[in-house]
C-alpha cells in the first residue's frame, strides 16, 4: 500500500470539479482555476518501522491547476496535482515525497440522458512504500512509481432517479528500484439513485486482473516456484450512502462498505478477503469548515500461517485511519488549514505491525 495512495488519483480529480467562483471563469466558455499551498509539519514514523519509529519535520508544497472547456457537445477537462514533501533533517533511506498527478478527460453529451467519457491519468510517487500485502517478507522501503490509465466509463440517467456509470480501464504500473512492474484490467459498473433531497445511495461491483512482469508464484509454505508468473484476480463490491442536512450550517455526511476477494488462482499463498468500511464528515459554519475522516480495512488470507508448529494460525491484519482537517478563509483568495492523520496496521506477526502520526498546517491562495 502505498502511503497517500493515489488510489487517490480518483478522489484527487472528483475533488477538483467542484463549482467554480464567478471570478474563474475566463473569456469564450473557458473556466479554470490554480491553488498553492504550503504547509509546516512532523510525521513521527517515517519509515513505518514497528521497532524504532523516526520522526522528522517537513516542509510541504502543493500545485493544483483545473481547466474545463465546452464545446457544443463536447467538454474537454484537465487536472494537475503536484504534492512535494521534503524532511529539514532527511533520515538515511529518504529525502522526502512527492507525488504527481495528470488527468485529462473528454465528455461527449448530445441527448441529456447519455454521456460518453475518455479518461486519460498518469501519475509519478517517490514515497514509502509497504508492500506486504503482495510480498512472501514484510517490505516497506522508499522508491518511485510511475503509472497510467486510461477509461471509458459512459453514463446512462435512468428512470426514478437512477444513473448507471459503466466502467472498462487499463493500467500500467512500473517500480524504480524492484521487481513489482505490473498490468492490470478492470471492468465493472456503478448504480447510483439520489432523491430530490439530498440522499443518494450507490452500489459498484468491479473485476480485476493483475498480471506482474518479473514476479513469480510461491508455494502454500513461502517459496518461489521457477519459470511461474504471478497473476491475481481480484473481485470487489461496495456500497455507499450519502446525504446533507443544515444544522448551525451545511452538513455531509458519508458511509461506505466493501469487500474485495484476491486470487492467485495457483497456490493461494496470495489468496485473501478484504473488508473495509470508510465514514467521512464536514460542516461549515462561517468561515470555518472541519472534515472528519476514518477508514478501517480487515485482511484475512486464506493459506498464508503466522508461526511453526503443527496448526499456526492465519495471517490476519487490520489496518485503520483517521484524519481531521480544519480550514478558516480569510478572504476569497486565502485561507488558513490544518491537518491531521493518525494511521495504525496491526498484525498477529509483530513485524508487521506499525502506527505513525502525520501533522501539519499553512496556507493556501486560490487564483
Amino acid at each position: 500500500m502505498l502511503r497517500s495512495t493515489a488510489l487517490i488519483c480518483v478522489s484527487w480529480f472528483c475533488a477538483a470539479v467542484r463549482p467554480l467562483p464567478a471570478q474563474v471563469a475566463a473569456a469564450r466558455n473557458v473556466e479554470h482555476f490554480e491553488t498553492v499551498r504550503t504547509a509546516l509539519g512532523w510525521r513521527d514514523n517515517v519509515m513505518l518501522s514497528p521497532f524504532a519509529p523516526i520522526g522528522r519535520a517537513f516542509g510541504r508544497t502543493e500545485v493544483e491547476a483545473f481547466l474545463s472547456w465546452p464545446h457544443g457537445d463536447w467538454r474537454l477537462l484537465s487536472l494537475l496535482n503536484g504534492d512535494v514533501l521534503r524532511y529539514f533533517s532527511p533520515p538515511p533511506d529518504s529525502g522526502g515525497e512527492q507525488q504527481w498527478f495528470i488527468h485529462l478527460e473528454s465528455r461527449w453529451q448530445h441527448w441529456p440522458a447519455w454521456r460518453m467519457t475518455l479518461k486519460v491519468d498518469t501519475f509519478m510517487q517517490d514515497t514509502v512504500i509497504d508492500l506486504s500485502e503482495t510480498e512472501a517478507t514484510r517490505t516497506i522501503l522508499a522508491a518511485r512509481v510511475r503509472g497510467g490509465f486510461s477509461t471509458f466509463a459512459p453514463r446512462i440517467t435512468l428512470p426514478a432517479g437512477l444513473v448507471l456509470e459503466p466502467l472498462i480501464q487499463a493500467k500500467r504500473v512500473t517500480y524504480r528500484d524492484i521487481p513489482g512492474n505490473y498490468d492490470e484490467t478492470k471492468a465493472g459498473a456503478r448504480l447510483e439513485w439520489k432523491s430530490k433531497g439530498a440522499l443518494a445511495i450507490s452500489a459498484a461491483w468491479l473485476e480485476h486482473r493483475r498480471r506482474y512482469a518479473e514476479r513469480q508464484q510461491y508455494t502454500v509454505g513461502g517459496r518461489t516456484l521457477k519459470g511461474t508468473q504471478l497473476r491475481f484476480w481480484q473481485r470487489e463490491g461496495e456500497l455507499k450512502v450519502s446525504t446533507g442536512w443544515t444544522a448551525a450550517g451545511p452538513w455531509t455526511a458519508a458511509a461506505t462498505v466493501g469487500r474485495l476477494e484476491n486470487r492467485d488462482h495457483a497456490s493461494g499463498f496470495f489468496d485473501y478477503n478484504q473488508q473495509h468500511a470508510r465514514l467521512e464528515f464536514s460542516w461549515q459554519a462561517g468561515l470555518w469548515k472541519t472534515g472528519v475522516s476514518a477508514d478501517a480495512r480487515r485482511m484475512d488470507y486464506l493459506r498464508q500461517t503466522v508461526g511453526a508448529g503443527i496448526a499456526p494460525p492465519p495471517r490476519v491484519t487490520d489496518s485503520s485511519e483517521t484524519r481531521l482537517r480544519l480550514e478558516r478563509t480569510f478572504s476569497p483568495r486565502w485561507l488558513a488549514f490544518a491537518e491531521h492523520t493518525w494511521e495504525r496496521n496491526r498484525s498477529n506477526e509483530r513485524e508487521f505491525s506499525y502506527r505513525g502520526n502525520t501533522a501539519f498546517a499553512g496556507l493556501q491562495r486560490d487564483f
